[in-house]
């Protein structure tokens, strides 16, 4: 698992390197490197507090 606070680091360094950037295809890619990096570090943070147990998969096959 990797540490949310290194996500958001590193998404801020792509994005100070997007506002740097002259090309425009660049750029855009650089942003949305970013927006991954800040979607996957809200995740590992939802995970952390939202830890699976043996009930809550079980509770999953009970459902119909």
């Amino acid at each position: 698992m990797t540490e949310p606070s290194d996500l958001l680091r590193r998404a801020d360094e792509l994005s100070e390197r997007a506002a740097r950037e002259d090309n425009a295809e660049v750029k855009e890619r650089l942003l949305r490197m970013a927006a991954h990096y800040v979607h996957i570090a809200e995740s590992e943070e939802w995970l952390a507090s939202h830890p699976t147990t043996i009930v809550s998969i079980g509770d999953l096959f009970l459902k119909k």
